[in-house]
């Protein structure tokens, strides 16, 4: 029974394979919860981006008809209209307010899974409910402070490259070099109750000490949900495709055709959908890296044996 298996440790040195088979071994131990409650928050924020993808879409699809048809002016942009970056704009709010809850919701069970003793087993949302809140909090300073050390690299990197061009020849392999450190950080600062300035610098610390192994689970959990987002997003392209077939072929008249735009925003809907739970090999994958971080440079596990000797 998976309840006598032990309990998978996150604070373990472990080589690359070892943690990839604890991100899986997890996923796997408690995959019920983890769809049940991805689920609950995810899919109504699915159902509306989806509106919103369509309707970007289709006014591409809209924009391609006339193009095809030749009624267009010089300006394709202003033929778009303000639904479009209504749209966009939906869009780009819906996929930040996904990542945020997903991400939060990832690290609030692992760390419920780590401190109780049953594990997941019998979890319940008002559980879940308080780790929930403060991670979306922290992951939102973490987001807008990570954006601004974003912004000020790449002014920084144009501002150099304007004064010579081969300065782009160290400051991007640079840019990319601190970039991968930052993986860690949504880890270490839901994890670790410090404050955001300290998960800078443990973050860099951790990050580069095991620079490898961050960028090895990126790209392995990275290649993992892109097969399966191309597997879930199969359905939307397909219809995409026979759609723009028919909108080019009879002048745009397909476009506002009733049954193709709700398979269309169904398929949405699951693209979405499936795009969301497939991050969730990411997440966790970084949570076993941070784990194998901490205890390589830290020793983690060492220091609360000392701590805790006297109870012993």
């Amino acid at each position: 029974m998976e309840s006598q298996k032990p309990k998978i440790a996150m604070y373990v040195k472990r080589p690359f394979g070892e943690k990839l088979n604890a991100s899986f071994d997890f996923i796997k131990e408690n995959w019920k919860q983890l769809f049940k409650y991805s689920t609950y928050l995810i899919l109504p924020i699915c159902l509306i981006q989806a509106a919103n993808f369509s309707g970007l879409m289709g006014s591409m699809t809209d924009l391609t008809a006339m193009q095809t048809s030749g009624g267009i002016s010089d300006n394709p942009l202003a033929a778009l209209g303000p639904s479009f970056a209504l749209n966009y704009a939906g869009v780009v709010f819906f996929s930040c307010l996904g990542a945020l809850l997903m991400t939060s919701l990832i690290y609030a069970m692992v760390r419920l899974y780590n401190e109780r003793e049953e594990r997941l087993n019998g979890v319940v949302f008002g559980d879940i409910k308080s780790l929930l809140l403060r991670n979306i909090k922290r992951l939102f300073l973490m987001g807008i402070a990570c954006g601004f050390l974003f912004i000020f690299a790449v002014i920084f990197i144009v501002l150099l490259a304007v004064l010579t061009p081969f300065t782009l020849i160290l400051t991007i392999p640079l840019l990319f070099a601190f970039m991968v450190p930052l993986a860690l950080m949504a880890p270490i600062y839901l994890f670790e109750d410090i404050s955001l300035g300290k998960a800078f610098a443990k973050t860099f610390r951790l990050g580069f000490a095991t620079w490898g192994g961050v960028f090895l689970i990126l790209i392995v959990m990275g290649i993992i949900a892109s097969v399966l987002q191309g597997i879930v997003s199969i359905p939307w392209y397909v219809i995409y495709i026979v759609k723009m077939i028919f909108t080019m072929s009879d002048g745009g008249a397909t476009s506002s055709s009733v049954g193709l735009n709700f398979a269309q925003y169904l398929f949405s809907i699951l693209m979405l959908y499936g795009s969301y739970l497939s991050a969730i090999f990411g997440i966790v994958g970084l949570v076993y890296q941070y784990g194998h971080a901490s205890e390589v440079v830290d020793s983690i596990t060492v220091e609360s044996d000392i701590d805790n000797f006297d109870k012993l």
